[in-house]
C-alpha cells in the first residue's frame, strides 16, 4: 500500500477530451515511423506515471484517456519538434514545452493557469 495520498479528481478541470486525444493519435499516426514522438503518461487518480513508451497504434489508446493528467512527448531533432509542435497547436492543446519536448494537459488543477501550445 503506497503513502502517497490519492489525487482527487475533483481538485482538477478537463482541458482536453477524447476528440483532441485521438485527433492527436491519428495525426502521430500520419507521422513517418521516424518522427513519432516517444511518449509517457501520468495518472490522475493514482499519481503513477508510466515509462516512456514508443508504440503508437496500441498502446496509445488501450486504456482509453480519461484518467490522463498529462502525456510527455519526446522530440530528438528540430525538425521532428516543429512537425510535434505543428501537431498540437492545430488540435489546440493546453501545455507548455520541456527540455524532452512537451507536456499535453488532460487535466489541470484548479486555480492554475494553462496556456495553449504556440
Amino acid at each position: 500500500m503506497s503513502d502517497r495520498p490519492k489525487i482527487q479528481p475533483s481538485e482538477y478541470y478537463a482541458v482536453a477530451n477524447d476528440t483532441k486525444w485521438r485527433e492527436l493519435w491519428e495525426a502521430v499516426l500520419d507521422l513517418p515511423p521516424p518522427c513519432r514522438p516517444r511518449f509517457r503518461c501520468r495518472n490522475l487518480e493514482t499519481g503513477n506515471l508510466s515509462h516512456w513508451d514508443g508504440e503508437w497504434f496500441y498502446h496509445w489508446m488501450s486504456a482509453g484517456w480519461n484518467w490522463m493528467e498529462w502525456a510527455e512527448l519526446s522530440v530528438e531533432t528540430t525538425p521532428q519538434r516543429e512537425r510535434v509542435r505543428a501537431i498540437l497547436k492545430r488540435i489546440r492543446f493546453v501545455g507548455e514545452k520541456t527540455t524532452a519536448g512537451f507536456r499535453i494537459y488532460g487535466y489541470v488543477r484548479n486555480g492554475e493557469a494553462a496556456d495553449y501550445i504556440e
